[in-house]
């Protein structure tokens, strides 16, 4: 404070375009021309290096240094001279507390935000705790319940509030054991050194652009800097009496202006507006909250988008976006705005790509999500015993590691078909067939002798993986790089300080589960500042500094924006019986809904020419999501605004970033897949079926056709051990008995051999890889197996099963019997296959017999739902046996209905047991295979030209898409 009793602080306020950055900048530069070297704090990174590009082309760059709040406080702890020791990081702050309160890590997170707070007040435990006694003196009831909580009873909220500050004094007591501090109590101990001697600060003049709200520890630094040491201090910061927009923002101001040698007013301006949107946009920023406004017309400067589901939402945004950028708007005068960017990156980051549109998005990675993050992760769960497959894999998987990498596919098949799902039995198979993976046994060595020996393995563990890929050369780091990079930066960070807490901290050690809890908590600040030719992606508050021509306010749902507030540790009515009581005033956050609206305040006022809010109507669970009532309150100010809007299914896919196609799907194209497919001519029934139901999934289940890495469905397991163990016992039945005919006298031989082949073939024909569903399993095939044989001899048929596992169409198979030539379609069609079973009669009557699991379609349904397999196969016997083909079936296994379905010619003279409507005339019978056949043939033909067609309708089971992440398609 000067001789005559005031403070060098300059309050520059204003409304958000009033032009405070030009009245800042012009200080700045009038400082920096009588050489005092000013320093300029803005909040974000972006507006640093915009403040910096700015100043540079001032020509002063060289004069006036600009950083954030956290980088004055690292000048004040310089000058300052209060030691070099690095304050405790956040993380490691959470495991001292954790330990401290034995609490987990939400918890603990939480604890330390309030410790945090408390500390950025000065109030010590001590005072703390006279508050409390303060409190419950004034009630003899809370005293009373307050020693009950100290001998172990439950408490009320006054004796939580005496556990938190119990857990506060132990926290400081040992930082003050271990001869540390954290980043609040060393930013306190630096302004206390500069209130001793102000002296260290040596006068440097301090401006500070941007900021709506100051925090506990910021409002200190100023007051320091301003009351004591007398530096020259400039504060801007938005505000406007009677402004409801600004109600949350009376307090920093009250107590600023209560400060400040000098309060420059600044009015409102409008001249930074395009003209054609000037009275729109200056309408919106003086009328928005207000009580009361007149409408006025948007002349185009708001728009309102909204879409079905998210990514409709989205890809209409992109859509704008990419018309401005054709039209010639600079991509940095483009910004897209979401309350919480981290929800949609992903999503955002594939709409944008696929458009081409160029961003700049600054992240916050988990530490697990980066690829040495994952390895690290993984090789520890490992080496502690309580990892998976997935673990090792991840390990297996960081780039670099293996010389081979897709020795890790081989792993992942290997296991998921054998079942080795945890980290011991695939690191057994792996071993077994490759090499000892004695990294991860290091780990486990270092784990069993102490938490500072597993931080030095780990760190080391963490270096090799990062050199891995990089080994022998000097890359200049870019992109996905640099997330590697600053994995590498904060999770060696961490583990040296976990090194050294556990060193010299008094309280009890932690264990390995703890540090895995430290890794996966660690968070990243990665990414790229808005740039020339990149479209920023920025939450509110990274916009609060600059203005750009057009804004697209992403996500205006209720619940997102506005957000929902989460409850503090100390509440506000405590807060409050605490001042009442003993004068001891917790600021706390401000009202979370004031601060909201100041926030949508802050957002429209930053556009140039165009607002565009946009919204979705349901979630991708399908889930309802109401809009905004922040929309209805900009919609207040303007005549009727007609909403653009766009389903899931009117979005176009593309295959490449930047191309739209005019539907979904396109026709394969590349010459080299199509005259493979021309020259095709042997087909499966089952092929042709597929294509039938939708061309899109035979593309990627036949001709894609990836490698299976998890092992057979149990369905399909259950079928290929069906099929096997009815062959083998109906082969060894007629050995034995001279026939293969199920009646009631063989039923009991037959039951035995079909127990003799099941024992047989389980090893070949694995149930499930589960071993606990296994016996279950097992025994569930053998009651459906049994119940089939039952029933059969229970209705005996006439006809022989003469022809087990059929096949035609395929290469000469061992065995006796010569190979079967694919039954000719026409067309240069030719099908392959293998019958179940093929029953013959005295006179040469053929009746086929095709197993299924459950389903059997009648013949009357047999072309509509694309079931032409016992067609074909009738077919492939007549043509390829000469056989007179009568009858065709599919036989159900299992289910309640065991009936077999199909089709029987009724005037063939063979009498079997089968569904009335299953009995056709000859002409019926005829025609009905030989549609079959010609719709077949016509598939065949179809496919050949390579025309992908969705079908959603007939899909996936019952309707919809099967790869929707590949069709994009909706019914």
């Amino acid at each position: 404070m000067r001789e005559d009793g005031t403070v060098p602080i300059h309050l520059v306020t204003g409304p958000a375009n009033s032009g405070k950055a030009s009245v800042l900048l012009a200080d700045l530069r009038a400082r920096a021309a009588r050489g005092e070297e000013p320093l300029l704090i803005v909040p974000t990174s972006a507006d640093q290096a915009r403040y910096r590009r700015e100043l540079a082309e001032s020509g002063v760059a060289m004069g006036v240094r600009v950083e954030r709040f956290d980088g004055l406080l690292g000048e004040i702890v310089a000058h300052a001279q209060v030691g070099s020791s690095s304050p405790l990081s956040t993380p490691a702050r959470e495991l001292l507390i954790a330990r401290i309160a034995d609490a987990r890590p939400g918890l603990a997170r939480s604890l330390a935000r309030t410790v945090a707070e408390l500390e950025a007040q000065r109030v010590t435990p001590a005072r703390l705790r006279g508050a409390l006694r303060a409190w419950a003196d004034a009630d003899a009831a809370a005293s009373q319940q307050m020693l009950l909580f100290e001998q172990g009873a439950p408490g009320d909220e006054r004796a939580t509030l005496q556990w938190l500050a119990g857990v506060y004094a132990r926290y400081q007591q040992t930082l003050a054991k271990m001869r540390r501090c954290d980043r609040e109590l060393q930013s306190l101990a630096a302004l206390d050194a500069l209130r001793r001697k102000p002296s260290l600060w040596g006068g440097r003049p301090v401006s500070l652009y941007g900021f709506d709200d100051l925090t506990e520890l910021q409002f200190d630094v100023v007051e320091t800097l301003a009351t004591v040491v007398d530096a020259e201090l400039t504060v801007s910061l938005a505000h406007e009496p009677a402004r409801f927009a600004f109600a949350g923002r009376a307090l920093p101001f009250q107590r600023l202006v209560g400060l400040a040698r000098r309060h420059t007013q600044l009015p409102a301006r409008s001249e930074h507006y395009v003209p054609c949107s000037r009275a729109a946009l200056h309408h919106l920023e003086r009328s928005l909250f207000q009580a009361t406004a007149e409408r006025v017309a948007s002349e185009g400067a708001v728009r309102l988008l909204w879409g079905e589901s998210p990514r409709a939402e989205l890809g209409l945004v992109a859509e704008e976006v990419r018309a401005l950028l054709d039209e010639g708007v600079p991509a940095e005068e483009i910004a897209i705005v979401h309350r919480s960017p981290a929800d949609i990156s992903a999503l955002l980051a594939e709409i944008l790509a696929r458009n081409g549109i160029r961003y700049a998005m600054r992240r916050r990675p988990a530490f697990a999500d980066t690829a040495i993050g994952r390895g690290l992760l993984g090789a520890l769960r490992c080496g502690l015993g309580d990892g998976g497959l997935g673990d090792l894999l991840a390990w297996l998987r960081v780039p670099g590691l293996l010389e081979q990498p897709q020795l890790a596919d081989w792993l992942e098949a290997r296991a998921l078909r054998s079942g080795a799902l945890g980290a011991a039995a695939a690191r057994a198979l792996w071993e077994s067939e490759r090499w000892p993976l004695d990294r991860i046994e290091r780990l486990s060595e270092a784990a069993g002798a102490g938490l500072v020996q597993l931080a030095d393995a780990l760190v080391a563990e963490l270096e090799r993986l990062f050199a891995a890929p990089r080994a022998g050369a000097a890359p200049l780091l870019g992109g996905r790089e640099l997330e590697e990079a600053a994995a590498l930066a904060a999770g060696r960070a961490a583990l040296e300080q976990l090194r050294e807490l556990e060193r010299s901290s008094p309280v009890g050690g932690a264990g390995a589960v703890e540090v895995v809890e430290l890794l996966e908590r660690l968070e990243l600040f990665v990414g790229e500042a808005p740039a020339p030719g990149r479209v920023a992606v920025l939450d509110p508050l990274g916009l609060r500094a600059r203005r750009v021509r057009m804004l697209f306010v992403c996500g205006m749902q209720e619940g997102v924006f506005p957000a929902s507030p989460s409850p503090p540790l100390i509440g506000e009515e405590q807060r409050r019986a605490l001042a009442r009581a003993s004068g001891l005033a917790l600021r706390g956050a401000p009202d979370w809904a004031q601060a909201e609206r100041y926030l949508l305040y802050a957002l429209v006022s930053r556009p140039r020419e165009r607002l565009t809010l946009s919204w979705h109507r349901a979630g991708e669970d399908g889930s309802t999501s109401a809009r905004s009532l922040f929309v209805e309150d900009v919609c207040d100010l303007f005549d009727p605004i007609e909403p653009q809007t766009r389903s899931v299914a009117q979005i176009p896919f593309a295959a490449t970033a930047g191309e739209v196609g005019e539907s979904a799907i396109q026709p394969l194209r590349d010459e080299r897949v199509l005259a493979g497919l021309r020259e095709r001519r042997l087909w499966s029934a089952s092929s042709l079926e597929l294509w039938a139901s939708c061309p899109v999934k035979w593309f990627v289940e036949r001709l894609l056709a990836g490698e299976q890495l998890g092992p057979d469905a149990e369905p399909l397991a259950r079928g290929s051990l069906a099929h096997a163990a009815l062959k083998l016992t109906l082969e060894r039945l007629r050995e034995q008995t001279g026939s293969a005919r199920l009646t009631p006298t063989s039923l009991v031989g037959a039951k035995r051999l079909l127990e003799q082949a099941l024992q047989e073939l389980r090893p070949a024909y694995p149930l499930s890889v589960a071993a606990e569903r296994l016996p279950g399993a097992q025994r569930r095939l053998r009651r459906e197996l049994e119940r089939y044989l039952e029933g059969s001899a229970e209705s005996p048929s006439p006809l022989e099963p003469t022809h087990l596992e059929l096949s035609f169409g395929f290469e000469q198979e061992e065995g006796p019997a010569p190979a079967l030539a694919p039954l000719d379609l026409g067309e240069g069609v030719l099908i392959r296959g293998r019958i179940d079973r093929v029953d013959l009669g005295p006179e040469g009557e053929a009746v086929v017999y095709d197993y299924k699991g459950r389903a059997a379609p009648p013949s009357a349904r047999w072309l509509r739902e694309r079931s032409w397999q016992v067609a074909l196969y009738m077919r492939a016997v007549r043509q390829l046996l000469s056989e007179r083909v009568v009858g065709g079936f599919y036989q159900p296994l299992a289910g309640s209905e065991p009936a077999a379905r199909g089709a029987l010619n009724a005037e063939a003279g063979v009498e079997l047991d089968c569904v009335r409507t299953d009995l056709l005339e000859q002409e019926q019978f005829e025609r009905l295979v030989e549609d079959c056949a010609a719709a077949a043939r016509a598939a065949a033909v179809e496919a050949r030209r390579g025309a992908l067609q969705p079908r959603p309708n007939s899909c996936a089971f019952g309707g919809g898409c099967a790869y929707p992440t590949i069709c994009r398609c909706e019914r």
